[in-house]
């Protein structure tokens, strides 16, 4: 884990802070994607969400209603995006639990079907609203570090 003293999400301005309650707060992204992109995390350093308290998983949770609110009242945004990235393969490079909450604007981008199924490139069906056939299935193994089966 990364020293208190370096983490950029530890020790929050208070002009930083757009919404909080006992256990977590909220900032604007400072390389935002989209207008109202916000940043939300526990005080606490923990790594991520799988790391974090009953009690903080709630606290993630009312203030992601909250900064809904915040943003439907001063952004009006057609939709949202809530995603943490988990560990450095799921592209997480502040290891302090984060959550994005990223207003969505129509046209924004060309061609939003898929949503976050299309964070790995070529990974989504084309056809998003075609259902998975029964033969298409993938079968996992119970072993770790055993690839799944198609079929």
């Amino acid at each position: 884990m990364e020293k208190r003293t370096t983490c950029p999400f530890c020790i929050p301005f208070g002009d930083d802070i757009v919404a909080k309650n006992g256990l977590c707060y909220a900032r604007w992204d400072r390389f935002p994607v989209s207008k109202g992109h916000l940043l939300l995390m526990p005080f606490r350093h923990t790594p991520d969400y799988f790391s974090l308290t009953d009690e903080e998983k709630q606290a993630m949770t009312d203030l992601i209603e909250e900064c809904r609110q915040i943003l439907t009242e001063n952004f009006r945004p057609d939709g949202y995006n809530i995603g943490y990235n988990i560990g450095e393969a799921a592209g997480q490079t502040v290891m302090h639990c984060h959550c994005h909450l990223i207003p969505r604007y129509r046209g924004d981008t060309d061609n939003p079907r898929g949503g976050v199924r299309r964070v790995v490139a070529g990974k989504h069906y084309k056809n998003p609203m075609r259902r998975i056939q029964s033969d298409e299935r993938v079968r996992y193994s119970s072993e770790p570090g055993t690839e799944p089966e198609e079929g």
